[in-house]
């Protein structure tokens, strides 16, 4: 499924990494990558989550949509931009690494700009959705939030007010888009789809049929004070969490 993303949404998740590359600009080659990649199902909840967590985290969220973007439209500048806000060396290291990765193969493949759009994206706090994030990031936090299909066909026809069936239906064949996807990544990479489809790439699953969005974010949360050392006042989020 493909979804239009607004010009100015992209221009803006640009503007913010430029923003943060300049102000940054003589830490990147040198602070450990803070990242949180989150892999969902449709329905699971996922993007409330994701809401949250950037929220309470103040990073920036860049979503699957995003990255599409980025990685297809690429004639637009929008890499080119980001290039320019971080250092020759971060620039090199991560040229390296995608021909280390990826070999001699057409440089404007999608599958070969969407992975240099992750790693630039990588240099700074963020939280990347979907887009095998995980595959291309095993430091980052990898989470997985999922959920039943009775559980996610409800999430979708309360969301996006349609009928049963029809949320039924978009759900498979979303399942079957994302488990293709998937599937090449872990060929052009390597990686035994097996590993993937077991998810034993993740270091926390959360299913949410039977908690609130909010408490899977501060599972999260947790999870991400620990990996990275942040320094987070739970009692405000605590707050947060009674108001919402």
């Amino acid at each position: 499924m493909h979804i239009p993303v607004p010009k100015d949404l992209v221009e803006k998740a640009v503007k913010r990494f430029q923003i943060d590359a300049h102000r940054k600009r003589e830490e990147i080659s040198l602070q450990p990558r803070r990242v949180i990649t989150i892999s969902r199902q449709l329905g699971s909840g996922g993007k409330r989550v994701t809401e949250l967590l950037s929220t309470w985290l103040d990073w920036p969220v860049w979503d699957k949509e995003i990255l599409d973007v980025l990685a297809s439209q690429s004639h637009l500048g929008y890499q080119a931009k980001m290039f320019e806000a971080v250092d020759e060396k971060v620039q090199d290291e991560i040229e390296s690494l995608m021909s280390f990765t990826f070999g001699h193969i057409d440089k404007n493949a999608y599958l070969y700009l969407l992975p240099k759009a992750i790693f630039l994206i990588a240099q700074h706090d963020a939280i990347i959705i979907g887009r095998g994030a995980y595959l291309f990031l095993p430091d980052s936090l990898k989470i997985r939030v999922k959920a039943s299909f009775s559980t996610r066909v409800e999430n979708i026809m309360h969301y996006e007010g349609i009928n049963k069936k029809t949320a039924q239906e978009k759900i498979r064949a979303v399942d079957q888009e994302r488990e293709a996807f998937t599937k090449e990544l872990c060929r052009r990479l390597g990686k035994p789809y097996a590993e993937s489809k077991n998810h034993l790439h993740y270091d926390l699953e959360i299913s949410t049929d039977n908690i609130r969005m909010e408490e899977a974010a501060l599972l999260v949360l947790i999870a991400a004070m620990e990996r990275f050392g942040l320094k987070i006042d739970l009692e405000k989020v605590l707050k947060d969490m009674r108001l919402s």
